[in-house]
């Protein structure tokens, strides 16, 4: 049993399939790979050795930023749709077990071996920012933390090798913390008589929770563990579930409408630049101005540049039925169906070829072996993955929103369930 499909009917109230949805995660996915390769050929500190170049490799975090938005996205519109349009509810055991399908068995998998290769303190070999290639052993709660997806929060060397998965420590809690929102709006809607008044009400707690969680963020000390506690990072999945929230009444005025949507689009795009614009130029430090450690306008900015790419990308496929075709392709398609395996795996990937080729190499050389090199390497490993691990587990998976059922050739996360016709205007 594949991924999930629309019935005919399907599409009146939403997208459907993303389109690019793959294509997106698989550039996305390259430009984070990038952006690991020159933090790990660095030896100075905030990637001082680049000069002025520094600036936009710092800001490759931006693709980060937006992954967390496309998450928001599609892991919210089954809910939102049944509260907004007051419509059958999605099964939450299905959601769950389709989850647990999706991020555990591989994510275990891979721990497991960076663990049996690495050991307890996480090196195997000086690297650029630890020249002695030593660390202290991590403590038995500490790799438990591994597993249980809290390793933003316990710290310990072991982690070093998949550093990166704090975002997957996020990206569970959010999985969890929909479904328990979902319930509660369900148990407050008796008052929202009209489809029309639940988006407002939902804009307007979204809006609302934000604001203050950035807000709030001021407040941790610049503190990690602090900065990506759920609590203090949902504001990053926000501007997708508010995208959720406004797909329904969207339909009626892009679809049809090519030349609206395009504009649109164009408009949503040129939000996004000036965002990323502002947010090199304020406050710049590339040391504490990542997505984890943004602050005020900072995180805004971070919010509106994903809110803007990915309403760009609805208000397109509704207006054109089609996403560009440099996102849309066969490359992308097959790098981002794959970049869940790519992304746990990639430093690991790094840190062997620096231990192969010394960490004392010229940064400039050394990134780009670790790119021509790594790239690729990453990119098997994450076919093979694919192929014995991901798409066996997704096969899986059961219909878990109403009006879903089993496709069988494809196991793609980019599908919408269908829904009830679209509100009027």
């Amino acid at each position: 049993m594949g991924g999930h499909t629309e019935d005919r009917s399907a599409s009146a109230a939403g997208i459907g399939n993303l389109l690019g949805g793959d294509g997106f995660r698989g550039i996305g996915m390259s430009l984070v790979f990038v952006a690991h390769v020159f933090a790990n050929a660095d030896p100075a500190p905030n990637l001082a050795s680049y000069g002025w170049a520094k600036q936009p490799i710092a800001r490759i975090d931006l693709a980060l930023a937006t992954f967390f938005v496309l998450s928001g996205y599609l892991i919210s519109r089954p809910f939102l749709r049944s509260f907004v349009l007051g419509t059958k509810r999605p099964s939450v055991r299905r959601f769950v077990r389709n989850r647990v399908l999706r991020i555990v068995p591989i994510f275990y998998l891979i721990a497991v071996l960076v663990l049996l290769r690495f050991g307890l303190d996480g090196a195997i070999g000086p690297t650029p920012d630890n020249p002695s290639g030593t660390a202290p052993a991590s403590s038995w709660w500490q790799v438990l933390s591994i597993f249980t997806f809290t390793q933003s929060y316990s710290g310990g060397s072991a982690t070093l090798p998949i550093g990166q998965a704090w975002s997957l420590d996020v990206e569970v809690a959010f999985y969890i913390a929909i479904p328990v929102a979902a319930w509660i709006s369900y148990k407050l809607v008796g008052p929202l008589k009209t489809r029309r008044a639940r988006c407002i009400a939902a804009l307007v707690f979204i809006g609302g929770l934000t604001l203050l969680v950035i807000a709030l963020r001021q407040y941790a000390n610049n503190t990690f563990a602090l900065l990506t506690s759920p609590p203090l990072i949902v504001y990053v999945f926000l501007p997708g579930v508010a995208l959720a929230a406004i797909e329904p009444f969207a339909v009626p005025w892009f679809r049809g409408h090519p030349l609206r949507a395009r504009r649109f689009a164009w408009g949503a795009v040129a939000v996004a630049v000036i965002a990323c614009l502002l947010y090199m130029k304020w406050d710049y430090e590339a040391g504490t101005t990542q997505i984890h450690h943004a602050l005020g306008r900072r995180s805004v900015l971070l919010a509106l540049f994903g809110f803007a790419l990915i309403g760009a990308m609805m208000a397109l496929q509704l207006g054109t039925d089609r996403a560009p075709r440099w996102l849309n392709n066969r490359a992308t398609n097959w790098i981002g169906e794959r970049s869940y395996a790519f992304y746990i795996v990639h430093v690991w990937v790094i840190f062997e070829i620096i231990d192969v080729v010394g960490a004392d190499t010229d940064p400039v050389l050394l990134g780009a072996i670790l790119f021509l090199a790594g790239y690729p390497i990453s990119v098997a490993v994450a076919g093979l993955s694919w192929r014995y691990v991901e798409k066996p587990c997704l096969e899986r998976r059961l219909p878990w929103a109403p009006g879903l059922r089993p496709e069988t050739d494809k196991a793609h996360e980019v599908r919408d369930p269908p829904s009830e016709p679209a509100p009027a205007k």
